[in-house]
């Protein structure tokens, strides 16, 4: 359960089990190797492809170390299955940046899991999970509203003209 404490530091550790059904996943420490894979991949796909994003670009987004953000390779077994950034504070909670499945591990709990992971991690006092996804993107839209998100505004044009994101909020039990 969130919350439990002002002592305890948000997202500091190495690694994490998820709570998927029939099988061991984790999030750890996304490896150069992982951050490169993982970047080719997601360049072939949607959204990503679509804002013309590079293998590389992605890559090194995901390889980045950067203070106040935490990053994981999504792993089911010892099979990369994905990625998730967060930025550890943002408006009175944490604000999912990346959250990315490859598809042949997308529908099998682990966005959920990523998700809970989330909200499980978030600092004392926090009232808000935060997001942002591609108003054309449905099946992530939907998922995400199917996991408590909220829509909160339209951003038109944010990230690339002529596309719109829609900042998602869940609210959290104080």
């Amino acid at each position: 359960m969130p919350n439990e404490g002002p002592t305890r530091p948000a997202y500091g550790g190495r690694q994490y089990e998820l709570a998927v059904a029939g099988a061991a996943a984790t999030l750890d420490e996304i490896t150069p190797r992982d951050a490169a894979l993982l970047g080719a991949a997601f360049a072939a796909m949607e959204p990503w492809s679509g804002y013309g994003m590079s293998a590389e670009a992605l890559a090194s987004f995901l390889a980045r170390a950067e203070p106040g953000y935490a990053r994981f390779a999504i792993r089911l077994g010892s099979v990369l299955a994905g990625a998730i950034v967060v930025r550890e504070t943002w408006l009175l909670g944490p604000y999912l940046q990346f959250l990315g499945l490859l598809p042949g591990h997308q529908g099998r709990g682990l966005g959920k899991a990523a998700l809970e992971w989330m909200a499980s991690q978030a600092p004392w006092g926090t009232r808000n999970l935060w997001l942002c996804v591609t108003a054309s993107n449905t099946r992530a839209r939907v998922f995400y509203e199917r996991h408590g998100f909220e829509h909160a505004a339209l951003l038109c044009d944010l990230v690339a003209a002529g596309k719109d994101e829609v900042l998602m909020r869940r609210r959290m039990r104080s």
